[in-house]
């Protein structure tokens, strides 16, 4: 954006995330109040794996770390409810071994929801 007398606004066109595992999942957050969030779902050749969410800190330009929580396996899915308007309950939904759906409480607590299994 530009007025007058005043410079532009400079953004980085590409921003890097350096992930602390490999990566097996991943989904955009399309709520408009939560610009530029990813989950990620670790691939850990073990039961314990990881979630994490982070965001875009547009003043540091740069993402960073706000939840990272437990996830057993790695998660073959992972979706953010799709809410365009940002009037439903923030959640995250993954899949692994069951169904489970996650409610993100702030910006940095996630708690498990429900677990879905027949």
């Amino acid at each position: 954006m530009t007025q007058q007398n005043a410079t532009p606004v400079k953004r980085k066109e590409i921003y890097k995330y350096d992930a602390p595992w490999t990566l097996y999942g991943m989904n955009w957050s399309v709520r408009p109040d939560k610009r530029f969030r990813l989950a990620l779902g670790s691939f850990i050749e073990e039961y314990n794996n990881k979630v994490q969410i982070v965001m875009l800190d547009e003043e540091a330009g740069e993402f960073t770390p706000r939840s990272t929580f437990d996830h057993p396996y790695p998660t073959t899915k992972i979706m953010w409810i799709p809410d365009t308007k940002g009037v439903f309950p923030d959640l995250l939904a993954t899949s692994g071994d069951y169904l489970r759906i996650w409610r993100c409480v702030s910006e940095t607590d996630t708690k498990l929801e429900v677990l879905l299994n027949n």
